[in-house]
């Protein structure tokens, strides 16, 4: 067993240049870079301090495996971080190879936690406990028919079956309309923009793209066509890239008044998360973002894990992972494991909201709270 050592070495991966979206990777990073400097200065973990080495996954599989390499040839003890599904999910084997613990920030696609690898936790809720959240939002606000333009991807395709199946269970109609056919964006808005042709109940855009120049195209096809003025069509952004600067910068002041996925209560942190937000601010000068706080929890959770384990040797502090609780900036965070499934040393749960910028882009603590997971129920708005 290694017993500490002078320096606890922390391999961050995370998206900081396209195709993947750099505002996350960057608020990832922030957010783990705060938490380091601050267990370092309270003394840092047993006899070691904390060494961040954190690297750019570009949103792509083999980025990050490329990162993994580069991290584990610099002699990582831990691992930390990820935006993007399609990346943390093509690494998690690779990682489970090199006996390495891995604490998945922000990444939730089901798969990641359902191959139940043993060095493997996630932070984030996963997609279909998220995304059910989302389209129980969906049923209870009375859209008559859910569309989702989207790109084909195991993600987009494995959020849309979510989707899908919950609104079959109140009796709503949901269309994918693709845009890797032959007729691309403009094809797929046609054939939306024909269904709901002099129907005045709501219906729901959901936007599944991951790229912002297919975002931008969207966005200027609803715009031409004069359908973000429609009160019978509203966007959805079940992923939650509306939180991102990246997103606004794509889609203009067609972003307010988008619904979108949050894995935390405006204005609802813990002590410990109100503290972290206000160093994030001093730091950095902007709010951070739940991802940010997801960064910042994963280092959390990987120091309380070492200081249980009383060393750096990663299959002890995997072991005191399995058994920890401590508290995050959003709840308090402990592993969860079941029988069989997706909840595989998985925080059961982050909170999962649905809010929206009803007024362009805003403080996170000031946007309207439109659905709370655990609540099961739409929150109250006030009159005027």
């Amino acid at each position: 067993m290694r017993r500490f050592c002078s320096t606890l070495r922390i391999g961050g991966l995370g998206p900081l240049s396209p195709p993947g979206i750099p505002s996350a990777g960057r608020d990832l990073l922030d957010g783990m870079q705060l938490a380091v400097r601050q267990i370092n200065n309270a003394g840092g973990v047993g006899r070691s301090m904390l060494d961040l080495v954190f690297e750019d996954t570009k949103g792509l599989p083999a980025a990050g495996l490329d990162a993994v390499d580069r991290l584990a040839r610099h002699g990582v003890d831990v691992l930390a971080g990820e935006y993007h599904s399609m990346v943390a999910n093509a690494v998690v084997a690779e990682v489970d190879r090199l006996r390495l613990p891995f604490v998945c920030a922000s990444a939730t696609l089901d798969a990641i936690t359902a191959r139940r690898l043993s060095r493997v936790f996630r932070i984030a809720p996963p997609q279909s406990y998220g995304w059910r959240a989302y389209a129980s939002y969906l049923a209870a606000t009375g859209m008559s028919h859910v569309f989702a333009v989207m790109e084909h991807s195991i993600y987009w395709e494995a959020g849309a079956a979510v989707i899908e199946s919950r609104l079959l269970e109140s009796g709503i109609p949901f269309t994918r309309l693709r845009i890797d056919s032959e007729n691309g964006i403009v094809g797929a808005i046609d054939g939306m923009q024909a269904s709901i042709a002099g129907v005045p109940t709501p219906h729901m855009l959901l936007l599944l793209v991951s790229r912002l120049e297919d975002l931008r195209s969207i966005a200027h096809e609803v715009r031409n066509r004069r359908l973000n003025n429609s009160p019978s069509l509203i966007l959805g952004d079940p992923a939650g890239r509306t939180i991102f600067h990246d997103w606004w910068d794509a889609a203009g002041a067609d972003a307010s008044g988008i619904p979108f996925l949050a894995y935390e209560r405006p204005g609802r942190l813990t002590a410990r998360g109100e503290s972290a937000a206000r160093d994030f601010e001093t730091e950095y000068g902007r709010e951070p973002s739940f991802v940010a706080l997801e960064g910042y929890d994963a280092i959390v959770v990987l120091e309380a894990g070492a200081r249980a384990a009383g060393s750096v040797d990663p299959a002890a502090v995997c072991h005191a992972l399995r058994h920890t609780e401590v508290q995050g900036t959003r709840g308090t965070i402990a592993f969860s494991t079941e029988p069989a499934g997706v909840v595989h040393q998985q925080w059961k749960w982050a909170p999962a909201c649905v809010v929206e910028f009803r007024a362009g882009r805003r403080r996170f603590s000031s946007s309207e709270l439109l659905w709370d997971a655990e609540l099961s129920g739409p929150r109250p708005t006030e009159a005027g």
